[in-house]
């Protein structure tokens, strides 16, 4: 899938989007980007152990990708690279393949490159938030 297919099939069209290292503090990028796409229709999962069970801009926050109640069309992510290896065991076990867009700041060549292997859309060097602003309106 072309980075001009995602971002008219589901960035331009509200989509089903899993934000993993979501965050109440408001100084986070994560805050600021998951607010603006809560406003511009996605439905959101935000996915933060330290977060779970509470809720992050009205969304119940889960622990892992592991607790999503059913299929994303995009997991973002705003962690570390350092902090990827568990999310994208998760990631794994899911029985499809969603786009996964690595925010600035979290990109992992050797992890972009095993999931694009693997058959994953992968979305990097830039900002979903961005992107949504510069084409969908």
């Amino acid at each position: 899938m072309t980075m001009a297919e995602i971002i008219e099939r589901f960035i331009c069209i509200p989509s089903r989007v899993a934000v993993v290292g979501a965050s109440p503090k408001e100084d986070r990028s994560a805050f600021s980007i998951m607010s603006y796409l809560h406003e511009a229709g996605f439905h959101l999962y935000p996915i933060n152990p330290g977060y779970a069970g509470e809720s992050i801009q009205g969304h119940p926050c889960l622990a892992s990708l592991d607790d999503l109640p059913g299929p994303v069309d995009v997991v973002v992510l705003f962690i570390s690279a350092e902090h990827q290896e568990g999310v994208m065991q998760s990631l794994r076990r899911l029985p499809y393949k969603p786009i996964v867009w690595f925010q600035p700041g979290s990109e992992n060549a050797d992890q972009e490159r095993a999931l694009v292997a693997a058959g994953y859309p992968v979305a990097v060097n830039s900002c979903m938030m961005m992107i949504h602003q510069v084409y969908c309106h």
